[in-house]
């Protein structure tokens, strides 16, 4: 493309996005999405034939993607990640989580992104009985929301650079460097009632090992200090932000501290799939991350500045990875875009994990038979399938050949 072809496709992603409400922060976004009920799900955002699958810079490809997902933004039935929810809850039940408990883990992974997940069928109308399988609404956690910190779970504060070998396989129990994750990890880990809180940005007062996320309240609480930063439009255009420390707003005024009981009895189980969805979102959005900066508050600067104002975060690219994530022949990426692969590995050896912490771990669950059949001869390719009907079948498949029933709304197993 010339050079004044390249300028105009910057110059209209910078416009599309002054257009709209809120930048765009998906990561997994949307796959599988709805039009209107009774009609069949369609690809949220497909990449265009034309596009390669080894050049995200592409111009005019990441202004269509950017485009596509402004649209996707706007459907007033939305649709949903099959790898927030449907995968994430066909591997728990692989780990060994009771159908009940992996349902609510995938539902509020989900709403991590969405503020609420109500399960819809192929044709978009919810399943029955969907006013029981409805989360509660967690808004302050969302993808788009700035002032509430929700931005931050999905592009997860580090502290220190990053290598893309970190970014695709980020260390989550070291808090000196991925400061958020190993904050949410122990959160969750800590379960309903449990002594670690859940602090905006993953900050708290500094841990007896001397790190910023896994001490004992969040920093400076209860004197917050400003949370500041920028996020590229097309670098170095940018849209600022800014919130403070203290606990997490959940929804509304719903503060962190109030989190298991504004969820109910399945507050363990919606720790866990937040933090599911961080750790995604961070393998997602690792170009972004790893190039981007996070400095702690010092006497001459008392504040957090997170920088995200890099070529590497720019809404083009950033749109056109997303692209990449369902629908494509992961062989044909560079390395550092197979982020599909990445995720679902490391979230599976979180569920492990997890299951293992509950006792309910399956004792064949960790076995490379097991991640080889449900991993590279399952979800995977299950997930290159451009079709998303054929797409969400063969997701359900695979929890079929184990002996799992669909999640609610997916494709029932066949005869």
């Amino acid at each position: 493309m010339s050079t004044f072809g390249r300028r105009c496709a910057c110059a209209c992603i910078v416009a599309a996005f002054a257009a709209a409400p809120a930048p765009t922060a998906h990561a997994f976004a949307e796959d599988v999405c709805y039009s209107q009920e009774g009609v069949p799900a369609h690809n949220c955002g497909p990449l265009p034939p034309p596009c390669p699958t080894d050049i995200p810079t592409a111009p005019a490809c990441g202004l269509q993607a950017f485009l596509a997902y402004g649209y996707t933004l706007r459907q007033p039935l939305g649709g949903r990640s099959l790898v927030h929810a449907d995968t994430t809850y066909l591997l728990a039940r692989t780990a060994g989580f009771p159908e009940r408990d992996a349902y609510w883990i995938a539902a509020y992974d989900e709403a991590t992104d969405l503020g609420t997940f109500t399960p819809r069928d192929v044709d978009g109308r919810p399943v029955p009985g969907a006013d029981t399988l409805t989360t509660r609404d967690i808004g302050g956690l969302v993808r788009t929301h700035f002032a509430t910190g929700g931005f931050l779970f999905h592009f997860p504060p580090t502290l220190g650079p990053s290598t893309p070998q970190e970014g695709l396989r980020p260390d989550v129990t070291d808090p000196r460097h991925e400061v958020m994750l190993a904050h949410l990890r122990r959160w969750a880990m800590a379960g309903p009632g449990g002594d670690a809180p859940l602090c905006t940005g993953g900050f708290t007062t500094a841990s007896a090992a001397g790190d910023l996320g896994t001490g004992p309240a969040c920093y400076a609480d209860p004197s917050p200090v400003p949370i500041d930063g920028e996020y590229s439009v097309v670098a170095p255009v940018a849209v600022p932000f800014t919130n403070a420390t203290g606990e997490q707003v959940v929804s509304g005024d719903v503060r962190s501290d109030r989190f298991d009981s504004w969820i109910g009895d399945q507050a363990a189980n919606a720790r866990i799939g937040i933090y599911l969805h961080a750790l995604a979102d961070r393998i997602s959005h690792h170009a972004c991350v790893d190039a981007g900066t996070t400095v702690p508050p010092t006497p001459e600067q008392p504040a957090f500045r997170v920088e995200l104002n890099t070529p590497s975060c720019d809404q083009g690219p950033h749109a056109l990875r997303h692209e990449y994530e369902t629908g494509e022949d992961f062989d044909s990426l560079t390395p550092g875009d197979r982020t599909t692969e990445a995720a679902l590995a490391m979230v599976y050896d979180e569920l492990l994990a997890f299951a293992r912490a509950r006792g309910v771990l399956d004792a064949h669950a960790g076995s490379p038979e097991a991640r080889t059949a449900v991993l590279d001869r399952g979800l995977v390719p299950a997930l290159e399938i451009r079709d998303p009907l054929a797409r969400m079948a063969a997701v359900s498949e695979v929890g079929c050949r184990a002996g799992a029933a669909p999640l609610p709304g997916a494709p029932v197993c066949a005869e």
